[in-house]
């Protein structure tokens, strides 16, 4: 009887596990996270570091944008963002592979991969490719309002000229030199962008320079403390700037950028990117692109630097330097290059 009742026992238990399975069991799985890598990519490498610049200003700020974007985009990659001098030693250490990312204008990634300019000592860094624009940098010169300068050929005394070997001072020197500003007539001086900044405010310096995304925080609480005055360039002058250097060109920084600014500011600028090692894996660097793409109206909400990527052509087109290829094989999947 005890051996029947256990045969009974067993056929139910078998009976009921086959009624919790096979096809006939109507539940859903959880819906996947959409946020991370619907296309099933996983990165399993070590953690990436992205160069940034100055802290205070606008490519630092991007990198850390960056970093968070594709680390909460990318399926197992973690991004950590760290400062730097900016765009010349982002450029040499991607190179080498001490970074693996970097921010870098297009100016100073042309130079870097043909070795000149701050590069003709180090010779070509020729590991370097892009992944995509992120924004423009443009040249921004800051003064008092009450010094009564309108274009930058106006200013005299001292000039605040961005960090030693810096993009800021590379393209401070050459618009300076435009306008006939030069050691031989002036004090130009390397600080930061925020000493620079604060010592226009605080009238020790007639004009500081910072060649960043705009707004540039430090110039904007300067603005936001003191009457204060974009400096711009003539169409003549900015012939000569753009000739000088094929990865500039002509831009605006709009009325409203800077509290008081009240008209456009004719400038120059150059696309700022995001680099790589060419060493990068065509998957990482094809999820990095994918992922510009894709949360680019994210990226812009959370900085207006972003701006230019609303337009997606921005990012893919008219680079100064190769695209890595596997960023170039999702920019030919969308349609942004042919």
């Amino acid at each position: 009887m005890k051996k029947i009742v256990s045969l009974l026992m067993v056929l139910i238990m078998v009976l009921g596990l086959a009624a919790c399975g096979g096809n006939n069991d109507t539940t859903k799985a959880p819906e996947a996270d959409t946020t991370k890598a619907a296309d099933g990519y996983e990165y399993k490498g070590d953690r990436m570091t992205i160069g940034g610049a100055d802290s205070t200003g606008t490519m630092y700020a991007a990198a850390a944008a960056i970093a968070s974007t594709f680390t909460n985009n990318i399926n197992g990659l973690n991004v950590d963002a760290t400062t730097s001098s900016g765009s010349n030693e982002n450029a040499l250490k991607v190179n080498s592979g001490e970074i693996q990312l970097g921010m870098c204008s297009g100016d100073a990634a042309l130079s870097a991969v043909n070795g000149t300019g701050k590069f003709a000592e180090q010779g070509k860094q020729e590991n370097i490719v892009a992944i995509g624009a992120v924004y423009p940098s443009l040249s921004n010169w800051i003064a008092l309002k009450s010094s009564g300068y309108t274009y930058l050929h106006d200013a005299k005394g001292t000039f605040g000229v961005g960090p030693s070997a810096s993009t800021t001072e590379s393209s401070a020197l050459l618009g300076l030199e435009t306008v006939g500003i030069t050691k031989d007539n002036a004090n130009l001086v390397n600080c930061t962008l925020g000493e620079g900044a604060d010592n226009v405010a605080d009238g020790t310096m007639n004009a500081s320079s910072a060649f960043a995304g705009v707004p540039v925080g430090a110039l904007s609480n300067a603005a936001n403390t003191k009457d204060c005055i974009l400096l711009g360039f003539t169409d003549e002058e900015l012939d000569k700037i753009v000739a000088a250097n094929a990865a500039y060109y002509k831009a605006t920084i709009p009325a409203g950028t800077y509290k008081g600014q009240d008209a456009d500011v004719p400038t120059f600028g150059v696309k700022c990117m995001v680099i790589c090692n060419k060493e990068l894996g065509d998957a990482e660097a094809y999820q990095m692109a994918k992922t510009l793409y894709e949360q680019a109206d994210k990226m812009i909400e959370g900085n207006a630097f972003f701006y230019n990527m609303a337009d997606k052509k921005f990012i893919a087109t008219d680079l100064p330097i190769s695209l890595h290829p596997g960023a170039e094989k999702f920019y030919k999947e969308v349609g942004l290059l042919p």
